[in-house]
């Protein structure tokens, strides 16, 4: 348990085999639970004041990974085009997880039930990487390789996220739907950050847990597709429906059915561009 950044690379530059921890919601249960072999562990607990910080430089926004789901919450960073944070932060857990779990740690843990991860990829954000020999920054989409893989070097420790704030005429929105509201491992959840222009989508993202494999992605067909089409028309929100169907490629598994999240996630997408919509409408 280091007690600095800087002893912190040090140890994990001679304990390369070392997994690495912040404060344990996601990797303590799997240990319990699943039966996770750990040999070694390096916890970062107490640093979290080196890497707890949310800070606007040049509109570009800096998360430092020790930043808790409870720090988010309280921050006036992420008003207005950055309000799908404030959506996630109501649907995370309890009040002792979120006052816990850590925005690094989620990011890490590169699963389809991880609630940030699909918002950063609609900002285009990227992840900071430190080791005793430098920084490295990787975008989010190239950083997340796999279910519970990323493109950490075994010296390396993920030290913070950065993305460039959308200007105020986007909006965003958050959903995810489980067995109950939270403290559940989601079925599915999509975030989707858009801008209006002439009475015309000019900007799309959407993101979902899943698209075609177990870990979060883009919906790119989608958002090429409503990208220039007029939001008045009713039809384009249902062909968009229909794109959004065509581009996932699921499977199904113990929790729901290939067909069930698919439909679900059509549901859920048009619930969520009508909404940020509506937001459209009453400026």
């Amino acid at each position: 348990m280091p007690d600095s950044l800087r002893s912190a690379l040090k140890e994990i530059s001679v304990n390369q085999d070392a997994v690495i921890i912040a404060n344990g919601t996601d990797m303590m249960p799997r240990i319990r639970e699943e039966g996770l072999k750990v040999d070694k562990l390096l916890d970062l607990s107490a640093i979290d004041g080196e890497l707890s910080y949310i800070n606007v430089e040049d509109n570009i926004v800096k998360i430092g990974a020790m930043t808790t789901v409870s720090q988010i919450a309280s921050s006036d960073a992420f008003r207005g085009s950055l309000n799908a944070f404030y959506e996630i932060v109501s649907k995370f857990g309890g009040p002792q997880i979120r006052n816990r779990a850590t925005i690094g740690g989620n990011i890490c843990a590169a699963s389809s039930s991880e609630d940030f991860i699909p918002l950063l990829l609609t900002l285009d954000a990227s992840v900071v990487l430190q080791s005793v020999n430098g920084k490295r920054n990787v975008k989010l989409e190239n950083f997340i390789i796999g279910k519970r893989m990323v493109a950490r070097r075994n010296d390396e420790i993920l030290t913070e996220i950065q993305f460039n704030r959308p200007s105020d005429d986007y909006l965003s929105g958050f959903e995810k739907v489980g067995r109950r509201n939270i403290l559940i491992i989601n079925l599915v959840n999509m975030a989707v950050l858009m801008s209006v222009n002439d009475k015309k989508f000019s900007d799309v993202r959407v993101a979902l847990n899943r698209v075609s494999g177990k870990v979060p992605q883009r919906a790119r067909a989608t958002e090429e597709f409503l990208k220039g089409k007029k939001i008045d028309d009713d039809s384009v929100i249902n062909q968009a429906r229909y794109k959004l169907r065509d581009e996932l490629k699921l499977t199904s598994d113990f929790r729901a059915s290939a067909d069930y999240r698919i439909n679900l996630a059509q549901a859920m997408f048009e619930k969520l561009v009508r909404r940020l919509l509506g937001g459209f409408n009453n400026e």
